[in-house]
């Protein structure tokens, strides 16, 4: 009996301690178009609601920073790490 309500305290703290339950923030990003114009590839990009509009490739945008610009796709760098947005 002792070592059955271990083993179901036990699992109870495993299940309670790892279910994945995330308090960090995490950003919304939408890709809204890209262009490639005589001065430059552009990026139109929503972050958390918050329209960025055209922004050249190599600036900021919010947070983040735009590292590459192709038509339909673009990637962001923030601290080191790449995340590619592509349009649907």
């Amino acid at each position: 009996m002792e070592k059955s309500l271990i083993v179901f305290v036990f699992l109870l703290f495993y299940c309670s301690a790892f279910a994945g339950i995330s308090t960090k923030k995490q950003d919304i990003l939408k890709l809204i178009g890209t262009t490639d114009a005589p001065n430059g590839k552009f990026a139109w990009v929503e972050i958390n609601g918050e329209d960025y509009g055209w922004t050249r490739e190599g600036r900021n945008v919010g947070k983040y920073r735009i590292v590459m610009v192709e038509m339909g796709k673009v990637k962001l760098e923030l601290f080191g790490r790449i995340v590619e947005l592509k349009m649907l």
